[in-house]
C-alpha cells in the first residue's frame, strides 16, 4: 500500500469503501469540529494522539423492521441486527487495518463503550479539556453510579461528522433512512479533513414526539431538552434523557408493558417500574431475577464486552422514525396496536391481542405466572 498518498486521498478511499460496501452515510470529524462536547467527544479517550474520526452508518432490512414494529414476528429482526452489527465491525476493522498499513494508529470504537460494559478505562475527566467539557455538558449522578458515561460516544460523532443528527429520541437520524441504522466508528492518529456538519434545514425532525409516543416508560422528556454545541455547531438537539434503567429495563426485556397498560414492548413481564427513580434499583434485580428463572428466549447474541447473552426487545423509539412522515405514523400505529407479549414454554416470545394475554396468563400456574407479573399473597 503506497504510504505516499495524502491524507485527502486516504480519506476519500476509506470512505468510498465503505459507501461501496452499502453503508449509507460515511463522514469524518477531527478534535477541533468536536470542541465543546461532552468529555466522550475528546478522542483521546481512547487513543493517545488522536486526531480524527470516520464514522459509518448502516441500514437494517426495513422489511424486517416492520415485522418487528408489528409484533408480527421477532426473530428476523434481531438476526439483521446482529449481521449488520457484524458487517458494521468488519468494515471498521479493515479501515483500521488500513490505516495502520499508511503507517497512523488506529482503534475501533464499539458500541457500549461504557464501564458498565466491561471498559476498563476511567471514563471520568483525565485533562483540562475533559473537565471543562464535563462543566458544559454535566452528567446525571444516575449516569455516573450505573456506569452508562461511554468512553467515546458514536452519535456525537455521528452529528459532528455530517452522517446525520440529533432527533428528539436522541438517536442518529440520517438523510436516506432516518434512525434505522447501525454506527461504527475508527479513531485515528492521522489528521484527516473533515466532512461538513448537516445543515440545520437538513433535519427533517418536526419534534412529532411519535418516538415519545412509542417508548414503553417514561424515558425521554416532553418538554426538556439537551442541546450541544461541538465545534462551531449549537444545533444539536434531542429530549433530555431519564434514568438509563428505563430504557434498558424494556430493551433487555425485564420488562414490556407500558406505562398506561395498553401496549409493550417485545419483553413479556407486565411488572412496572416505580416512578421514583431511588427505588428503581431493587426494582430492577427484582425483574433480573424474574428473567433467570424463566424460559430463555432463543436466538439473541453475547456482548462481546461483558459476556451476557442479550435479545433486542425494543429499539421502537429509533426504529419508528423515519424521513417520510407516512412511514413513521404508520410504524407507530403497528407497534401500538401490535398487542402485547407472551413467552411460551419453549421461551419464544409472541404477541397478542390484552384480552387474549390476560386469558394466558390467568392459566398460568401462580408459582409461574409471578415471573410475568405482580400477584397479590405472593410475595410480589
Amino acid at each position: 500500500m503506497n504510504a505516499e498518498l495524502d491524507l485527502q486521498t486516504i480519506r476519500d478511499r476509506l470512505m468510498e469503501s465503505a459507501t461501496n460496501a452499502g453503508c449509507n452515510a460515511v463522514g469524518v470529524c477531527n478534535q477541533e469540529g468536536l470542541e465543546g462536547g461532552p468529555p466522550s467527544t475528546d478522542l483521546t479517550r481512547q487513543l493517545e494522539g488522536a486526531r480524527s474520526a470516520i464514522v459509518v452508518s448502516y441500514p437494517v432490512d426495513e422489511e424486517k423492521l416492520e415485522l418487528y414494529m408489528g409484533k408480527i414476528d421477532h426473530t428476523p429482526y434481531q438476526e439483521d441486527y446482529i449481521r449488520t452489527n457484524n458487517i458494521i465491525q468488519g468494515l471498521m476493522a479493515e479501515m483500521t487495518n488500513q490505516l495502520r498499513k499508511f503507517g497512523y494508529e488506529a482503534e475501533v470504537v464499539f458500541a457500549g463503550n461504557t464501564p458498565a460494559d466491561g471498559t476498563r478505562a476511567d471514563v471520568m475527566p483525565q485533562n483540562e479539556r475533559q473537565r471543562k467539557a464535563a462543566e458544559l455538558n454535566p452528567a446525571k449522578a444516575s449516569d455516573i453510579m450505573l456506569g452508562s458515561i461511554p468512553l467515546i460516544s458514536q452519535r456525537m460523532l455521528a452529528a459532528a461528522s455530517g452522517v446525520g443528527f440529533f432527533g428528539m429520541s436522541g438517536n442518529i437520524l440520517t438523510e436516506s433512512h432516518g434512525a434505522a441504522v447501525s454506527l461504527g466508528a475508527v479513531i485515528t492518529t492521522a489528521d484527516l479533513p473533515p466532512t461538513p456538519v448537516l445543515p440545520p434545514e437538513a433535519n427533517y425532525c418536526d419534534e412529532c414526539n411519535w418516538c415519545g409516543n412509542v417508548c414503553p416508560t417514561s424515558f425521554m422528556s416532553r418538554t426538556d431538552f439537551t442541546t450541544v454545541k461541538m465545534g462551531e455547531h449549537g444545533h444539536h438537539k434531542y429530549s433530555t434523557r431519564g434514568h438509563h434503567m428505563r430504557c434498558a429495563s424494556h430493551m433487555a426485556g425485564l420488562t414490556g408493558l407500558s406505562e398506561n397498560g395498553k401496549f409493550g414492548s417485545w419483553g413479556p413481564s407486565r411488572k412496572q417500574l416505580p416512578k421514583d427513580d431511588d427505588q428503581l434499583l431493587p426494582t430492577i434485580m427484582g425483574l433480573a431475577g424474574d428473567v433467570m428463572k424463566r424460559p430463555q428466549v432463543p436466538g439473541g447474541f453475547y456482548d462481546a464486552q461483558k459476556g451476557t447473552k442479550m435479545n433486542i426487545m425494543c429499539s421502537a423509539c429509533n426504529l419508528v422514525c423515519h424521513p417520510e412522515k407516512k412511514v413513521r405514523a404508520k410504524r407507530m400505529k403497528m407497534w401500538m396496536q401490535g398487542g402485547v407479549s407472551i413467552q411460551r414454554e419453549d421461551g419464544t416470545v409472541e404477541t397478542m391481542p390484552l384480552e387474549d394475554a390476560r386469558t394466558y396468563l390467568d392459566a398460568m400456574p401462580p408459582e409461574k405466572r409471578a415471573l410475568y407479573e405482580d400477584i397479590e399473597g405472593t410475595g410480589d
